[in-house]
This record gives C-alpha cells, sequence and structure tokens, in this order.
C-alpha cells in the first residue's frame, strides 16, 4: 500500500505480426491529460497507421481508473488484451499505444487479440520497470523556539524539508513517506505543545528506484 510499480521513461518498439507492423509505445503518465496528449505524440510520430489501440492504468487501490480504447477494431480485440498487459505486470501510471499499420491480410478475431497482446508484451519487456514510494507532502507552521525539535522529528521520520519561509512563524515545507505518516501530527502536537499548524496534506511525487526485476 506504500509502494507501487510504473515504467520509467517513454520506450517504443516495433514488432512483425504475419505482413501487418504493429508499434507498442509505452509512458508513464500522471493523469487523463497527459494519456490524452501521449496519444497524439504517438498519432504525430507514426502517420497514417490503420488503428492506434490504447489502454492506461492512473491511481491506485480502490480509486484506479483503468480504461482501454479498440479504436475501430473489432470490440475487445485490441484495447483489451493491451489493458491485460498492463494489469499482469501490476504496474499503473502507465499508458500503452498498440499502432497497427494493415499489411493487406486479415488476422481475424483472435489473431488480433494475439497480436495485439504480443505487441503489449514488447512494449512492457521493452520498458524500465520502476518502483515508487508513496510520500505526503505537508505545510507546518512552527513557531521559532521549536524549529530545531521539530527539524530532528522530520529527519528522525526518514523526512525532508523542501523549502524553508520565514515570517512571524517560520513555514516548513516538507515530504514523509507514507509508511512513516500514523502517528505525525501527535508527536508534533508532543514536541511543540500544540503550537505547531499543520496546514495542509497531499500527496507528492515519488521517488523513483530502478528494478532489475520486479
Amino acid at each position: 500500500m506504500f509502494c507501487y510499480y510504473t515504467v520509467k521513461t517513454k520506450v517504443q518498439v516495433k514488432i512483425a505480426v504475419g505482413a501487418c507492423r504493429f508499434y507498442a509505445s509505452i509512458a508513464p503518465v500522471e493523469n487523463e491529460s497527459e494519456v490524452k496528449t501521449y496519444l497524439k505524440a504517438v498519432e504525430e510520430q507514426l502517420p497514417g497507421a490503420t488503428h492506434y489501440a490504447n489502454a492506461f492504468r492512473l491511481g491506485f487501490g480502490d480509486e484506479m481508473l483503468a480504461r482501454s480504447d479498440d479504436d475501430g477494431e473489432p470490440a475487445g480485440t485490441a484495447g483489451t488484451p493491451l489493458l491485460a498487459v498492463l494489469e499482469k505486470a501490476e504496474v499503473t501510471n502507465v499508458m500503452l499505444v498498440g499502432t497497427r499499420f494493415f499489411g493487406g491480410v486479415k488476422l481475424g478475431i483472435g489473431g488480433l487479440i494475439r497480436a495485439y497482446r504480443a505487441c503489449g508484451e514488447a512494449g512492457v519487456k521493452a520498458a524500465t520497470i520502476v518502483k515508487e514510494e508513496l510520500k505526503v507532502k505537508m505545510k507546518l507552521l512552527v513557531p521559532y523556539g521549536y524549529l530545531g525539535a521539530v527539524e530532528r522529528e522530520i529527519k528522525a521520520l526518514e523526512g525532508e524539508v523542501l523549502q524553508h519561509s520565514f515570517g512571524e512563524h517560520v513555514s516548513l515545507n516538507i515530504i514523509l513517506p507514507l509508511r512513516r505518516i500514523n502517528g505525525f501530527d501527535e508527536r508534533i502536537a508532543g514536541i511543540s505543545r500544540g503550537e505547531v499548524v499543520i496546514k495542509a496534506k497531499g500527496i507528492f511525487k515519488p521517488y523513483q528506484e530502478s528494478l532489475s526485476a520486479k
């Protein structure tokens, strides 16, 4: 629940299935806007293709958004197998596009499913899978007299201070690993006699750790 897997960078590979050419294009994405932008980029990079089937997964757990598009291929023969490849790889925040150039010979329903599955698998295989740790970003208002104690507590919890702003109080922008967040409010309240104010919380862009194998 504290980490997930995604792809590190954009990758594109070409495979042949019979007389047809397929390109698997895969990229990390953070939201639906980036999904649309990446699909458009692939269409511009590979103009004149017969189909640009695609699938993506965004988010985590019960809030994950997973969608696929056959882009004119028979229903369930293109986007669905691409999405199945992403699900099997257990990756998220990922967009996968299977681009097909028709070679003059029809593949049939089963042939299309196998071809798009092979296309997707080639893309995932070529990509570097990375493990990302979820972190929480916070803004704290800290009286000057407690600054040192608060910063030591943040360090002890494997957190990091991103920015100091000095005014009537010290405003700290910090990040903490999600796995260390339980009890943080109480600990900060204890060392500051309740005088530190936590202004905001939200998920922070996590760090990446390259993996040779998942």
